[in-house]
């Protein structure tokens, strides 16, 4: 009887584990993603008083000018950082879903 309830508690300890292991990859991935646009939305901010103190018509065109450039530069980057998590996170998802299928048949987690 013991080793029944063992048994169940270490199933259930496994699917629980795949499943933070999965939402920690998530997780991660949000993260990036909302510290990228906090980044850039203050990069936007920052360009609307360069804008709103630049001399003339010339200096808002170099303003705005620069910005459109970096801000193409930064979404290609994040959009590569993106692209990697976004592997790494399908990876552990499906590691995390065959430990939890694993796990809920009896056996123990590959991790």
């Amino acid at each position: 009887m013991a080793d029944e309830t063992d048994d169940k508690v270490d199933m259930a300890k496994g699917v629980m584990q795949a499943q933070v292991r999965m939402m920690d990859a998530v997780l991660k991935q949000n993260i990036e993603a909302l510290e990228f646009l906090k980044t850039r939305f203050e990069k936007d901010r920052a360009m609307l008083g360069e804008l709103a103190t630049a001399k003339d018509a010339a200096a808002a065109g170099a303003v705005l000018t620069g910005f459109w450039q970096k801000l193409a530069s930064d979404y290609m980057q994040e959009a590569g950082r993106l692209g990697s998590l976004m592997q790494a996170t399908a990876q552990e998802i499906g590691e995390g879903a065959t430990d939890e299928i694993r796990s809920a048949m009896g056996g123990k987690p590959g991790r």
